[in-house]
């Protein structure tokens, strides 16, 4: 992006336009620091959910086949137990999930860090060009 450097008729204009920016740099690199932080930390742990996931329903399957086929007594009802106590945390799951949690969750915190990696590279590039321009001014 083209400034408006030709605005900036001091060396004391170039001088607190960078500091203004340099402000700014830092505020953005800290924010992709904290965003490198946060989506390595929601990817990791939505697929660590998405595996867990796979493996209830790894043991719901044929637990749900092996319970249809028991008779009716305390052998079925603790099998009963146990299967809905499966379902019930494959669907806590899924909710959290569903709610953001998830993959979701870890997409939104990947495009706030290339938001802020974007932000960053045009700081940048007007640092650049404000400093040409103080270096074209007179003392």
């Amino acid at each position: 992006m083209q400034y408006p450097i030709a605005l900036l008729l001091t060396r004391a204009d170039c001088l607190a336009v960078k500091a203004d920016t340099q402000e700014d740099i830092d505020r953005t690199t800290f924010r992709i620091t904290a965003a490198t932080r946060s989506a390595t930390l929601q990817t990791n742990e939505a697929t660590a959910d998405s595996a867990e996931i796979s493996s209830l329903t790894d043991q719901i399957t044929p637990l749900e086949t092996r319970v249809a086929t028991m008779p009716a007594g305390e052998a079925r009802t603790k099998e009963e137990l146990r299967l809905r106590g499966l379902k019930r945390q494959r669907e806590e799951l899924q909710d959290q999930q569903l709610g953001g949690q998830g993959g979701r969750g870890a997409f939104r915190r990947s495009r706030e860090l290339d938001a802020a990696q974007r932000q960053l590279v045009g700081y940048q590039d007007c640092l650049a060009q404000v400093q040409a321009r103080h270096d074209a001014l007179p003392a």
